[in-house]
This record gives structure tokens, sequence and C-alpha cells, in this order.
């Protein structure tokens, strides 16, 4: 599959790009012939289900598995020529952490600290650890997950790292982490730092992401923008029309002006079309039998459903 037939005028220069990526277990491949390049700033988002391939991807960048086959360069340099140098740009966050349990919250962070050659004094305006500072004197063995995952961030975070490769960060975080953790990846966006971020949650994706790949047995079946992938389901428009009384008829107008499916709840009709410019007629159509019209409207779809759709296409 060639993505970058799917993005037609894109000539940003990248800070990742990955070509024709392979990767086998014997005879089992895991990531087959995978190819998408992320510009210097973005958001990109490898989304899936489990066992996609996703993690096996992100596991290959970072030098933790062998590739089979393809390249994988970071800033023009082939990640395992030069896997020391790229490294020190890159922050990294596993889909699981463990830590020591008979260790603080805090003799873990200046452990990376060091690690890192940093400074401890940063430390209290990294998000995630807000809230925590009576934990982190406490051993991680008494952590909560949520509490272990924010820790994990807040290391991930806390270098300002030019690129950030993060595996599911927001298990196991409350509502209010995850909106504290996407405005922190805002902001690092906008000073130039770049995110390989790899989720089964299309929420996560939508709230973050400024492009999607969507995987699929270890291939990419399609790479967007999260305003792409609305329209793709939008490409079958669903409205609803509001009436003032709902009678029978009304169905059957809507269905001869070219309504696929139509649905009546309690005075309102749940009409799908296939072109966008059905909708006036149908409208127009109910109105000249009759039907009282107090409003109506777009329904826009979740983006579960968008990403269900897009899969059960690709699948078909």
């Amino acid at each position: 599959m060639n993505i970058r037939n799917e993005r037609a005028g894109y000539t940003m220069d990248a800070m990742i790009d990955i070509q024709n990526l392979v990767k086998k277990y014997g005879n089992f491949t895991a990531v087959n012939d995978v190819s998408f390049t992320v510009p210097k700033g973005e958001v990109f988002a490898l989304l899936g289900p489990n066992g996609c391939g996703k993690t096996t991807i992100i596991r290959v960048m970072m030098g933790l598995l062998k590739r089979t086959s393809g390249a994988i360069k970071i800033e023009g340099r082939d990640v395992e020529k030069g896997s020391v140098g790229i490294r020190e740009k890159i922050s990294y966050l596993p889909q699981q952490v463990v830590f020591p349990d008979t260790l603080t919250g805090k003799e873990i962070l200046h452990f990376y600290c060091r690690l890192r050659r940093m400074k401890m004094d940063g430390i209290d305006r990294v998000f995630s650890l807000k809230g925590m500072e009576d934990f982190l004197s406490r051993p991680v063995g008494e952590y909560s997950g949520g509490m272990q995952q924010r820790l994990a961030l807040a290391i991930t975070l806390l270098p300002r790292s030019e690129i950030l490769i993060m595996d599911e960060p927001t298990a196991s975080l409350d509502p209010e982490a995850v909106y504290e953790f996407r405005q922190a990846v805002r902001e690092l966006c906008q000073q130039g730092t770049t995110v390989i971020l790899a989720t089964h949650l299309l929420s996560e994706s939508e709230g973050l992401a400024d492009r999607v790949a969507i995987m699929r047995t270890g291939k990419i079946v399609t790479l967007k923008s999260m305003k792409e992938m609305k329209e793709e389901i939008l490409k079958t428009f669903k409205f609803y029309i509001s009436l003032g009384q709902m009678e029978e008829r009304f169905e059957e107008v809507a269905r001869k002006n070219g309504a696929s499916e139509v649905e009546s709840i309690d005075r309102a009709l749940i009409i799908s079309t296939e072109k966008p410019e059905d909708r006036l007629r149908i409208v127009n159509a109910v109105q000249a039998e009759g039907g009282l019209i107090e409003r109506f409207g777009t329904i826009e779809p979740p983006l579960e459903e968008v990403y269900m759709k897009i899969l059960q296409d690709r699948e078909a």
C-alpha cells in the first residue's frame, strides 16, 4: 500500500520516515509493508485493535526489535546505524511500565533525572505530578495503576524531548488527568515536539492527533486526518426532521425522494441518504405532504462508528 498517494501535496520535511517496514516472527508477519512519514510538530496516531502491529512498529523504532526489512529514519538517519545519537532525542513510554515496588516516586524521578543529566527543579511543573506531592515519598508499590501511569508520564514528558513515542499513554488515567495530558502534549507540539501515539481508542486520537493511521492485521488500511475520517462516513448522510405531528405516510415520502433508510422516533424522522443534496428535497417533499416541520439538521456519527465502518469497508 502506497500511503504517499493518499497524501498528495504533502511536502513537509519528515522528522520520522518509515518505508516498507516488515517484521516477521518465523512464518507470522506482525508488520506487513508499512509506510508513513511524520513531520516535525505533528501528533501521529497508530490506531487499531490489540494485536494489529502498532506496538511492534514502536518497538522496532526504539531498537527493541530488529526489523525483517524496510527502512526507518529519524531526521534522515537510519535508527539502527545511528541509534545512540537518535535515542537522545526521544522520550519513550512503553505499553507497560514496571517500577521497583520498594522505591519511592521521588527516588525514581531522581534516578531518571540523573540518567538524562537533568535537574529536579522542573518536576513541579509536570502536569501528571499535580496532586501527587504526598505520594512521592511513598513506595511505588502502594500506588494505584493510575498513579503509576502518571509517574511514567512525568518521566516521559519531563525531558521535553524532540520526539515523544508513547504506547497507550492514557491507560488507567482518570478523565481529569487525560485532559491535562492532552494539554501538555499540545503545548509541547507547539514548541516543535513530534509525537507518535499508539492506541486502540479512537476517542484518544480524536482529542490529540493531527493524522491517524488505522491498522488491521499488520497493515495500514487507511491514513487520514481526523476531519477526513469523519467525512469518510458522512458519505452516507444521516439527518433528522422534527415534526409537529407524525404520520406514517411521511416515511414513504422520504423513501421516494432519496432516503436509503428511514426510522421514526416519537415525532422525528431519522433519515439516511447517499447524497447530501437529497436532504433539502426530502424536507420539501415532507412539507408538501402536510408535515409541520419544526426543525431539521445533520446527525454527526460517533467516531467509533467511523472507525468500525472504515475497518468493515476495507475487509469487504
